[in-house]
């Protein structure tokens, strides 16, 4: 069926029609710039690619959600070690388009041999959400993210246009909040899920409720840029896993409570081997305080939010979070891991009912996340894939890989007296 036919299906309300016509079709990509350089060690040479995505076209208080399946990254061919990794979205002209217009919820990069060891449900390897293009990820001189001539990438887009939306409307559209027309699947039981964010509405036909839905649709890009080299006896190579809170969740809920504003979530993992983290930093959502790593109960670093303050300034937009700081990477040094070790993250939210941070608040979060990215290694692994840390969960030989797993179900549940939700595996659920 092609765009045209698709935009004139009669069965859709005409406010809608042609707002999903770029979801018909697969996202695809255009390698827009290579250079090749010496790495700042002067060890090994670097290229790096930039790619461009085709058009996205959103009206406001519409949404895309891509299948990773169908929406393939364009990666180098043969045996490489990822360097870098970096992303953004931008409009026709290439500029940077403000969260206030379109919210970043997440882009990842997922592949068939990743798995995450410390939270499997988590499978991504690279990318994160609205702090993207200020946190890129920089592998320290001498360390690669390997990667064989079998490895096949692909990304899960979530993008949200809300420029059309009051500030309470943006709001409860960013957090996936309940409401009408936003598809089949959104039902009030599904409050704060990736059912009401446009999870499998590929077709983009539910949207949030907009104020302006007059205004005209726009066509946007994901751009993302990926160092490597090929120069692999100059790289050891690396291992990447998302230690979550509580308990493993791919999201969670945080209530308003005038008594007690800060609301605290844990996540708590013994290590199997000694193993040398080399880089680490907290991914959070609006109202987010910090997060920590403690070893053996102690801190040893924190990921800090930062918010903007200019209305409309993309990169520094006010009341959105834009970006985190390091936990730990070069500057600081590599933390150490023996086998036995104690791990804990502990992801702090604000529950006050007015943060003076946001431009609208009332103290609830729906579908937030306490992430803590960790990139570390063994020293003596022949690749990025190899076991490492723990081994599958009880009833399957092996995880699933990272396609596999964004298509596993959510079910819901209650951490600590925290609402939670997980992607749980059938085989997993069957077992």
């Amino acid at each position: 069926q092609s765009r045209a036919q698709f935009c004139l299906r009669p069965r859709l309300p005409r406010k809608m029609l042609c707002a999903a016509i770029a979801f018909s079709a697969a996202v695809s990509w255009e390698l827009r710039s290579r250079s090749v350089s010496l790495h700042e060690s002067k060890a090994y040479n670097v290229t790096t690619e930039e790619y461009f995505s085709s058009g996205v076209t959103l009206r406001p208080g519409h949404m895309i959600f891509t299948n990773p399946r169908k929406t393939r990254l364009e990666m180098p061919a043969g045996r490489y070690a990822i360097t870098g990794f970096w992303g953004d979205i931008v409009d026709a002209d290439h500029k940077p388009v403000p969260l206030s217009k379109i919210y970043d919820h997440h882009w990842v990069a997922v592949n068939n041999r990743h798995r995450n060891e410390i939270c499997e449900t988590v499978p991504y390897v690279f990318g994160v959400g609205a702090e993207s293009r200020h946190n890129p990820v920089n592998l320290p001189a001498g360390y690669g993210y390997v990667v064989d001539e079998t490895v096949e990438w692909g990304a899960n887009i979530h993008l949200l246009r809300i420029d059309g939306l009051s500030e309470a409307a943006a709001k409860e559209c960013n957090e996936c909040y309940y409401a009408p027309g936003k598809g089949k699947e959104c039902t009030v039981a599904q409050n704060g899920t990736f059912k009401c964010c446009g999870e499998r509405d590929y077709d983009g036909v539910g949207s949030c409720p907009a104020q302006r839905a007059d205004l005209p649709a726009e066509t946007f890009y994901l751009r993302y840029r990926v160092s490597y080299t090929r120069e692999l006896a100059a790289v050891a190579p690396v291992h990447i896993s998302v230690a979550t809170a509580p308990d493993c969740a791919t999201f969670y809920a945080v209530l308003r409570d005038e008594r007690s504003p800060e609301h605290l979530a844990q996540y708590e993992f013994e290590t199997a081997t000694d193993v040398t983290v080399l880089f680490a930093a907290g991914h959070q959502h609006v109202g987010a305080l910090n997060i920590s790593l403690f070893v053996n109960e102690r801190r040893v670093c924190t990921s800090y939010p930062r918010y903007g303050a200019e209305r409309g300034v993309a990169g520094d937009e006010l009341g959105y979070l834009v970006q985190m700081s390091p936990c730990a990477d070069a500057s600081t040094g590599p933390l150490a891991w023996t086998k036995g070790d104690t791990v804990r993250i502990d992801s702090w939210y604000s529950v006050a009912p007015h943060d003076p941070r946001l431009q609208y608040s009332d103290g609830t979060h729906l579908n937030v996340m306490g992430y803590m990215y960790m990139v570390y290694t063994r020293g003596e692994d022949a690749d990025s894939h190899s076991p490492l840390l723990r081994p599958p969960s009880p009833g399957r030989e092996d995880p699933l890989d990272g396609f596999a797993m964004l298509q596993a179900p959510l079910e819901g549940s209650t951490v600590r007296g925290t609402r939670v939700w997980k992607r749980v595996p059938l085989q997993a659920a069957a077992a």
